[in-house]
């Protein structure tokens, strides 16, 4: 329970209101949802620095460049290694890949990628 509030209702009622239930949940759930936003936040923004480079029409830069654009390149969505491409890393429908120790290849999702998982 929230509040103090006196129960009327039902004997295993455990809440006054839904706000007295939503408050509950949202405290008991707050340090794994703030994990969960962190995390997506750096997806997002890794998501746009991929998304904005591309609209631009670059396809390929140095990991320094991105890193300082604020890139994090230990998150992404999904990775997918083969033996033609090697490493294909993912963030939700764009493909990057790290050739050699500094430059980063990004394009849209390939089908053939999705279709073999």
């Amino acid at each position: 329970m929230s509040c103090s509030a006196v129960l009327f209702g039902r004997v295993d009622k455990k809440y006054c209101d839904y706000n007295c239930r939503n408050a509950y949940h949202n405290d008991k759930n707050r340090k794994s949802s703030g994990i969960m936003r962190a995390v997506n936040r750096k997806l997002h923004r890794n998501y746009s620095i991929l998304e904005e480079l591309m609209v631009h029409g670059v396809d390929r830069i140095d990991l320094k460049i991105l890193r300082s654009m604020g890139f994090d390149e230990y998150y992404s969505t999904a990775n997918f290694r083969d033996r033609v491409d090697g490493e294909v890393r993912f963030i939700y429908d764009l493909a990057y890949q790290q050739i050699g120790p500094n430059v980063v290849i990004m394009e849209k999702e390939l089908e053939s990628y999705r279709n073999t998982g």
